[in-house]
């Protein structure tokens, strides 16, 4: 009985300090007709990373993007426009069943 409550408590200990996967997010901006316009204006203030774990719809990237602007970045109104579509197409909301599946996981 002893033995097996110390092989417990080992398997424990060894569970406990194993490496927990870290969360990976891309060092660039995803491929897209207006990535440079992204990392004009966007990569001034932020990483990449940053903005590739934003999973939004249209209407939250539009006030980020507005938000951005009342912050001075200066976008044109095609600019603006532009920016939106390829944040939502790019990074727009995961597909979800339920729960939100977390990012890709480091092995």
């Amino acid at each position: 009985m002893r033995s097996a409550l110390l092989l417990v408590c080992l398997l424990a200990a060894v569970a406990a300090a194993a490496p927990k996967p870290t969360t990976v997010y891309p060092a660039r901006l995803p491929a897209g007709s207006q990535r440079a316009l992204a990392e004009q204006r966007c990569l001034i203030c932020h990483s990449a990373q940053l903005i590739a774990q934003q999973h939004k719809d249209g209407a939250a990237w539009e006030k980020t993007i507005a938000q951005m602007e009342k912050w001075g970045v200066a976008l044109t109104p095609a600019e603006h426009d532009s920016l939106k579509g390829y944040l939502v197409r790019a990074l727009g909301q995961r597909a979800t069943g339920g729960a939100a599946p977390g990012p890709p996981a480091r092995p």
